[in-house]
């Protein structure tokens, strides 16, 4: 009886870890632009502003006219309510799969910066925040 429990308890983590591989498969796969410039770094960073569009991603300006999505690795919950961002760099740059992304209401909660896009221009900006958005309303 108690090797039919441990199995039983095997097979349902196994089962779950399988579920969130899966979440996390199709997320990423809703997260990935093939249609923008995806860039490792942005060089001489210094954040201009900056609006969330959802917990997995932020839009910053570094520049007048000059914006950048970043896609996070895990998500921030309280990211639409906070009132200021800090993004880790080194030197001035900021790396995907290097630097972070936190809030200052919470600067321990941390989230890795996955994927770093270059938005062309508002328009193309205002498209990508309706396509995220739109995976909310999907979820």
């Amino acid at each position: 009886m108690r090797t039919l429990a441990k199995l039983l308890l095997i097979l349902s983590i196994a089962l779950g870890g399988c579920a969130a591989t899966e979440a996390n498969k199709e997320r990423d796969a809703m997260y990935t632009f093939p249609a923008l410039e995806q860039v490792n770094s942005i060089d001489n960073f210094r954040m201009d502003g900056w609006e969330s569009v959802d917990r997995y991603s932020i839009i910053v300006g570094v520049r007048p006219n000059q914006n950048y999505l970043l896609i996070l690795n895990g998500g921030l919950n309280d990211l639409n309510f906070a009132q200021g961002l800090a993004v880790s760099s080194t030197m001035g740059k900021v790396e995907a799969g290097f630097d972070s992304v936190s809030t200052v209401q919470d600067p321990m909660m941390k989230s890795q910066i996955k994927r770093i896009y270059k938005l062309e221009d508002k328009q193309q900006k205002n498209q990508i925040k309706a396509q995220i958005e739109a995976f909310a309303d999907k979820k």
